[in-house]
């Protein structure tokens, strides 16, 4: 039986267009923070699955394996087949695979931590009941119990939360809506595993496990600014900047040179340069011609081929760029700029 969580990773595949590894997919699902690996979620429109699949090398294998055996992935060009194409094309595995919100990084996780662990708290204490936490989660449990420390009408509080989910629940629809909502633990009933989930949608329970994270991105996306329940995300962040590099930005900003920034910081030349590439991926605004003259910038435009990213072929035909370079220019165009 095909399942929509199959799509999902096939269209992950397809999309790194048999130019990147199985491990960089592999990194990718686990949403490692090196530079390499945020690269390829840039690049290849992964930033929904970053960190949304992990993976050990056992089970990615397994996965893998499985794929290759049902006749969809051609390992050794770490392709699909036709099969496989036709598999990863549906719309319904599109907007499911967009919908992820890895791009948010631990936004949503985070959110979802303290949101689910205050409800299992709050309303356990109200029914006198004792409980297991249903987070595992030391900072989640430590913001929780600051959090019920405060003054506040929580009952009043507590009905202001419930309608705010009910309307973005209603925004949002099934089968992500029931998703959600059947994850949340009370004082008397425990919320529901994935297979449970998957058996109320008839779908497999990596499904189910995908309908609620989407559903859950997408709740917090239709939240109103003003929204109560806003007050569940305070200080956090949905930077996709790691914060290595935004050390570097915020002494950059302040004027320092590269090399300046460089000693000030010590670190490698290579560490420097992955910062720089951050900056050029994720700011709105890049000063590209302090790093890479404007002839050059138009020459590797020209040579990129529209439906690639590799950096080999341009360096090759080039000669007097780094790889460096053709990195914070490919960067810009895959933000949409264009020099030619």
């Amino acid at each position: 039986m095909v399942h929509l969580a199959d799509g999902v990773l096939l269209l992950a595949i397809k999309r790194l267009n048999g130019e990147r590894s199985e491990r960089s997919l592999y990194h990718v699902l686990n949403g490692k923070r090196s530079a390499t690996t945020l690269q390829d979620a840039f690049f290849y429109d992964l930033e929904p699955l970053f960190g949304q699949f992990p993976q050990t090398t056992y089970s990615y294998e397994s996965v893998l394996k499985q794929l290759e055996k049902r006749g969809w992935l051609d390992r050794k060009r770490f392709r699909l087949t036709e099969a496989g194409e036709m598999l990863a094309s549906p719309e319904s595995v599109e907007q499911l695979f967009n919908r992820l919100g890895g791009e948010r990084r631990d936004f949503n996780a985070t959110t979802w931590k303290r949101l689910s662990l205050f409800v299992q708290t709050f309303m356990s204490k109200e029914h006198a009941r004792t409980f297991y936490p249903v987070q595992a989660d030391r900072p989640a449990e430590q913001w929780v119990k600051q959090l019920l420390h405060l003054d506040r009408d929580w009952k009043a509080l507590m009905r202001t939360f419930h309608q705010e989910i009910e309307q973005a629940l209603e925004q949002i629809g099934d089968p992500y809506a029931t998703a959600v909502v059947y994850r949340f633990t009370g004082a008397f009933e425990t919320g529901l595993t994935y297979e449970q989930i998957a058996s109320l949608l008839h779908v497999d329970a990596e499904t189910a496990r995908l309908y609620f994270l989407a559903g859950w991105n997408e709740l917090l996306m239709v939240l109103p600014d003003d929204a109560k329940l806003r007050g569940f995300t305070y200080g956090l962040s949905t930077d996709r900047m790691t914060y290595s590099a935004r050390e570097s930005y915020e002494l950059f900003l302040k004027g320092y040179t590269f090399q300046q920034v460089q000693a000030k910081r010590r670190l490698r030349t290579s560490t420097i340069e992955d910062h720089v590439v951050e900056m050029a991926m994720y700011l709105e605004v890049f000063p590209l011609e302090q790093f890479v003259p404007m002839e050059d910038v138009v020459t590797i435009e020209e040579l990129r081929h529209p439906d690639s990213w590799a950096l080999k072929p341009v360096f090759e035909k080039m000669g007097r760029v780094s790889y460096f370079q053709i990195r914070l220019v490919f960067a810009r165009l895959k933000r949409g700029e264009s020099f030619v």
